[in-house]
């Protein structure tokens, strides 16, 4: 299938010119991240747009960030995505960005009740399109360079049938007498607040709601100690512990001394990292 691939300022810039010149209001749109999987934190790797004739990609590493928003924030161009909370709330709370004036397909599929509502099972349910490679890059690390060709061709088709896919599922709708709904729908995730509290990966781990209030504070601490060392060595958090052991050692600092911490710790790291949440988890004075 047919792309551009935009990798810098200069054309990027000279795109969205383009854009302007042919008076777009109507984009397919899709992003690919890096969500805490291979590595610390969440980062956009790459966008993908189709505008009904040209499918372009934007490899967005070296681009600046004012580009950016000048685009997820064009509230003059409709942007047609499916299943929009994530890439959302990555815009917002990793760039302070707020994409304006999405339609998001994800709930016109839930009003119609379709049996499996993933997005390449309602393409090959609703246009019998069929997409291949799904699982193989749900877990794909988009932060390499150069990426593959073939990684490219999966993300080019995860826009390739958004147009079409709304015109048809717009009428389903019409024809149900759910388009009010699903406008309504539609709006409440545009409308949502997705600025997230750091804080709630921890807050939200099973078995902190029930821990003393002194420990909800040492749970905390050993978060915040986690996050640290996560960013400083550039791996995902559960790297370094899993969010769910903080409330075992919380509960029980001497879980520390079993736990195995990653190799890519040198024997100096691992101690400094192990004392510094040891005297944190020390702090409990629970019975």
């Amino acid at each position: 299938m047919n792309f551009r691939l935009i990798k810098n300022n200069s054309q990027f810039s000279a795109y969205l010119g383009l854009f302007d010149e042919k008076k777009t209001t109507v984009i397919a749109l899709d992003t690919e991240a890096e969500l805490n999987l291979h590595a610390y934190g969440e980062t956009l790797c790459l966008v993908q747009i189709f505008d009904g004739t040209d499918r372009v990609l934007i490899d967005p590493f070296n681009i600046d960030l004012e580009l950016l928003k000048s685009f997820f924030e064009n509230r003059n161009t409709l942007k047609v995505v499916y299943d929009a909370a994530s890439d959302l709330s990555l815009m917002k709370n990793a760039y302070g960005i707020e994409i304006k004036s999405i339609l998001d397909l994800r709930p016109a599929v839930r009003l119609l009740n379709l049996e499996k509502q993933d997005l390449h099972s309602v393409l090959a349910s609703e246009m019998g399109v069929l997409l291949e490679h799904k699982s193989k890059f749900q877990r794909h690390n988009w932060t390499l360079r150069p990426i593959s060709a073939e990684a490219l061709e999966y993300a080019v088709n995860d826009i390739a049938y958004l147009l079409q896919l709304k015109s048809i599922l717009l009428k389903k709708l019409y024809d149900s007498q759910l388009l009010d709904t699903y406008i309504l729908d539609n709006l409440k995730i545009q409308n949502k607040d997705y600025t997230r509290n750091p804080n709630e990966k921890y807050t939200r781990v099973n078995g902190y709601s029930e821990l003393l209030e002194e420990e909800k504070l040492i749970a905390l601490e050993l978060g915040r100690i986690i996050e640290k060392y996560a960013c400083e060595y550039n791996i995902p958090s559960h790297w370094v512990i899993p969010k769910n052991d903080v409330i075992e050692i919380v509960k029980d600092p001497d879980t520390l001394n079993r736990l195995q911490l990653p190799n890519r710790f040198s024997k100096d790291s691992m101690l400094g990292i192990l004392n510094e949440l040891k005297a944190a988890a020390k702090r409990n004075n629970r019975g």
